[in-house]
């Protein structure tokens, strides 16, 4: 039988909401240039929304980069473009988007898959799941931006045994090092993560905005003076805006605020 072409699927959950399923199952949800490609172009359209992150249904997550989708033989040291490219500006724009970013993993990850869902802003797991980089198993030299990536999202011990021992690191690892927003068992794992996706929905989507653009910001080790300023600006505007008045009136109303973004 011909094996059917990876692709990420689009489900509308909610106004707002939406969930993106990275689809390859036999290849163990492996990712493709197409893939990646499909997750930047869908990153870069966001426009405040809240996006959950999963994969097919198997006991594998992802099973990081489809090798079979590399080139044959060996590529010029010389390339403008790296093998990784794809891999690369889909990461980066999930780290820069204008959206919210959900991972719920519920089976093992890979490589290329590991930096994916560390690119997202939160991340749940069932337990048991193992995030395994083996890189230095494939002789293949992490980009310095990943390294960076991994080393702030699973700590630099675990990032260690990560990249140079190539070790699984469990979900529960993870958990304890502050990579996880917590652990769900298998049979609740979606739902757990379409009630988070509802309850950041709920927030003002100006709150929401500032405050994840500066926890990206000191994520990446800023913020800068301009990120800071921008912040000053958001927070002050915040405070004469129409969402500020609805906030303290629902607080007073004992009510769901009803925010509508001004």
């Amino acid at each position: 039988m011909r094996d059917e072409p990876g692709r990420l699927i689009e489900t509308v959950l909610a106004p707002g909401i939406v969930r993106w399923t990275i689809s390859h199952p036999r290849k163990r949800n492996a990712l493709t240039p197409a893939m990646l490609a499909a997750i930047e172009a869908g990153a870069r359209a966001l426009r405040g929304e809240i996006v959950v992150l999963d994969a097919a249904a198997g006991p594998c997550f992802c099973a990081g980069f489809d090798l079979d989708a590399l080139p044959e033989g060996q590529v010029d040291a010389a390339d403008a473009d790296a093998p990784d490219a794809p891999l690369i500006t889909a990461t980066a724009a999930l780290q820069t988007c204008d959206a919210l970013v959900v991972a719920v993993v519920h089976g093992d990850v890979f490589g290329a898959g590991v930096e994916l869902v560390a690119a997202c802003d939160v991340r749940i797991a069932a337990p048991g799941v193992r995030f395994t980089v083996p890189a230095a198993r494939l002789g293949v030299v992490y980009h310095a931006a990943g390294v960076a990536l991994l080393r702030r999202v699973f700590g630099p011990a675990l990032a260690r045994r990560m990249l140079l021992a190539a070790d699984g690191i469990t979900a529960e690892e993870a958990d304890r090092a502050g990579a996880l927003a917590g652990l769900h068992p298998q049979d609740e794992l979606a739902r757990a993560g379409e009630e988070l996706a509802a309850r950041l929905r709920r927030g003002a989507p100006q709150s929401l905005r500032a405050h994840r653009d500066l926890l990206r910001a000191l994520d990446r080790g800023g913020p800068t003076a301009e990120e800071l300023a921008a912040h000053e600006r958001a927070r002050r505007v915040a405070y004469t805006s129409d969402d500020f008045r609805e906030g303290r009136a629902a607080a007073r109303e004992r009510r769901s605020p009803r925010f509508r973004g001004g």
